[in-house]
C-alpha cells in the first residue's frame, strides 16, 4: 500500500480480516494501480481506485500519483463485467473514495478531500496535505447529489472510511482527531433528532497507538476493522469485535487466508455470510488489489429439526380371536426380555436392533406356551438424519462439545461434516467444540455430504447431502464462583 505525502491521496496503511472455510480469489479487474475498499452494491461492488481516470481533470501529488475515484463493477453469474466510474457527477480533482450505503442504496457516505470543490488551478498551489472528511450523497433520478457534509469534519484532522450500520442509526469512521489513543482511531456517531451526534471514541479495547481503520458493522453485530496493533500477523490485519454485556470484547484476529504478513483491509461480508470482499497487497507488498471470498460450505436446503426417537411401537396382530377361557391369555414377547399379556400392546425399545417378536397363547396356570399365534423378526432402525449430540441448554462463554456419531445416513456414504452454530461461526469435522459468547436461542445446523462441491460446477447434486438442525439455548452462568 502506498504511503506518500500528498494533497489528495490517503496516507495511512490498509488492512483486512477473515474466517476459516472460505475460498479466496483475486478479482480479474485489478490494475497496476491500487484498488481497495470494496462495498457490496446491488448486483456488484463499488470500490476505490487510483488508476488514471478520463472522467475529470485531476490534481496529482509530488510523486505524480493520481487521486482515488469510485468505480462500479457488475457480477454476471461467475463473471465480472468491466469497471465503470461510479457517480461521476460528484467527482472532483481530488479524491472520492471508501463508500458506504444505506440498506436501500439511496444514501451514500464517502471520504472526500475537504477542498475538493475548489478549482484545479488553486489546488495546484497547495503545498500542505489537504485533510479528509466524510460527506453524504443522495440518489435522485439516477444521479448522485452531495447533500450533506458530516458536521464534525475539521481542517485540523482527517476523518475517513465511513461505515453506516444496517439500520442507518450509527456511523463508524476512522479519525486522527485529538483525544485518541494514537494514529487513526475508530469512532461512532449516533443519528438522533435528525442529525448526527458528537462522535464517541470506541475506547482502548478497540483502539491502540497504531492505526485502526476501515470499520464495517455486520447485521450480526460484529464490527470488523483493520489494525497494525493487537499483535497483528504483519502489516494491517483484519479483526472483529462485538458488544457483550455492554462492552466491546477483545478483538479477534481473523486467521489465514484472510490475514497475511502484509496489509489486509477493507473487509465486508454479505448478510448471509456466504460471500465477501477485502483488499490486500499480499502479492507484491506494493499495489493493493481486491479479493473475493466465498464460503466453501455447501448449500443445504430444507434443513429440518432433528427428531429424537423413542423407538416405540404398537403391536396388534390381525386374525386373533377371543379366547373363551380364563386359563389361556395372549402374551407378546418383544424379544428384548420384556413381555405383555394383552392382544394390543405398546412397547418402547431401548435402541436399534433385530428383535424376535412373538405373540403366544399362554397357559396362565403353568406359564407354558399353549401355542404360537405369530412370530416375526422386527428390525428397529433409527431415522435417517444427521444427528446433533449436544446439551439442549448451555452456559455462555463455556466450551461445548458437539458430536455427529449418532447420525444415520443410508442413501450415501458420509464423508464431510459441516457445522453452522447460528451465531455467525462455522466449522467442519465429525466432532467439534464451540463457545457461545452471548446468551439467546440459537439454531445449530449439521450438514453431511458425500463429496465436496466442485466450485466450477454449474449444477450441484443435492441428493448426496443431508441436514438437520437443533435448538440450543444459551444462558448466563448463575453459579457464584466467589
Amino acid at each position: 500500500m502506498k504511503k506518500v505525502c500528498i494533497i489528495l491521496l490517503f496516507i495511512i496503511p490498509v488492512f483486512v480480516i477473515g474466517q476459516q472455510n472460505f475460498r479466496i480469489v483475486r478479482l480479474p479487474f485489478n490494475t497496476s494501480g491500487n484498488e481497495m475498499a470494496p462495498v457490496i452494491y446491488k448486483n456488484g461492488i463499488v470500490f476505490s481506485s487510483d488508476s488514471k481516470s478520463s472522467v475529470v481533470r485531476v490534481a496529482t501529488d509530488i510523486n505524480n500519483n493520481y487521486p482515488y475515484n469510485l468505480y462500479f463493477v457488475e457480477k454476471k453469474g461467475r463473471k465480472w463485467g468491466k469497471p465503470e466510474p461510479f457517480a461521476p457527477e460528484i467527482s472532483s480533482a481530488l479524491s472520492e473514495a471508501t463508500a458506504s450505503f444505506s440498506s436501500d442504496f439511496k444514501i451514500m457516505y464517502i471520504t472526500r478531500n475537504l477542498r475538493a470543490g475548489e478549482k484545479l488551478s488553486e489546488l495546484q498551489k497547495v503545498s500542505d496535505t489537504i485533510k479528509f472528511g466524510v460527506y453524504q450523497a443522495t440518489e435522485a433520478k439516477k444521479e448522485w447529489i452531495l447533500s450533506r457534509e458530516f458536521p464534525y469534519n475539521d481542517e485540523g484532522y482527517d476523518l475517513v472510511h465511513p461505515a453506516l450500520s444496517p439500520d442507518g442509526k450509527l456511523l463508524f469512521f476512522a479519525s486522527t482527531m485529538s483525544g485518541g489513543y494514537g494514529g487513526y482511531d475508530i469512532y461512532q456517531s449516533v443519528f438522533e433528532n435528525g442529525q448526527w451526534q458528537s462522535p464517541k471514541n470506541l475506547g482502548p479495547v478497540i483502539n491502540t497507538f497504531e492505526n485502526e481503520v476501515f470499520p464495517f458493522l455486520h447485521q450480526n453485530g460484529r464490527l470488523y476493522f483493520s489494525s497494525r496493533g493487537h499483535n497483528s500477523q504483519g502489516g494491517l490485519d483484519i479483526f472483529y469485535s462485538e458488544i457483550i454485556n455492554g462492552e466491546w470484547i477483545a478483538p479477534v484476529n481473523l486467521p489465514r487466508p484472510f490475514n497475511s504478513r502484509r496489509d489486509d483491509f477493507g473487509y465486508v461480508i454479505s448478510a448471509n455470510l456466504d460471500t465477501g470482499y477485502f483488499a490486500s497487497n499480499r502479492l507484491t507488498g506494493a499495489d493493493d488489489d481486491i479479493y473475493m471470498f466465498a464460503s466453501s460450505f455447501p448449500n443445504f436446503k430444507d434443513c429440518k429439526p432433528q427428531i429424537d426417537e423413542t423407538f416405540c411401537y404398537e403391536f396388534n396382530e390381525t386374525g386373533t380371536m377371543d379366547i373363551d377361557t380364563t386359563a389361556l391369555k395372549y402374551e407378546w414377547d418383544f424379544g428384548d426380555g420384556n413381555k405383555q399379556r394383552t392382544v394390543i400392546a405398546e412397547h418402547c425399545y431401548k435402541g436399534p436392533g433385530a428383535y424376535a417378536v412373538a405373540l403366544n397363547v399362554i397357559d396362565t396356570l403353568t406359564g407354558d406356551i399353549y401355542y404360537s399365534e405369530a412370530s416375526y423378526e422386527l428390525i428397529v432402525e433409527p431415522r435417517e438424519q444427521p444427528y446433533i449430540s449436544c446439551p439442549d441448554t448451555v452456559v455462555v462463554d463455556e466450551k461445548v462439545d458437539f458430536g455427529s456419531e449418532r447420525s444415520v445416513i443410508r442413501s450415501f456414504a458420509p464423508n464431510n461434516y459441516y457445522w453452522d452454530f447460528g451465531d455467525g461461526n462455522i466449522t467442519t469435522g465429525r466432532n467439534v467444540q464451540h463457545t457461545f459468547t452471548k446468551t439467546g436461542t440459537f439454531y445449530v445446523r449439521l450438514g453431511i455430504t458425500a463429496v465436496e462441491d466442485d466450485p466450477e460446477a454449474k449444477v450441484v447434486d443435492l441428493s448426496n447431502r443431508a441436514c438437520s438442525m437443533k435448538q440450543v439455548v444459551v444462558v448466563k452462568n448463575l453459579v457464584n464462583k466467589n
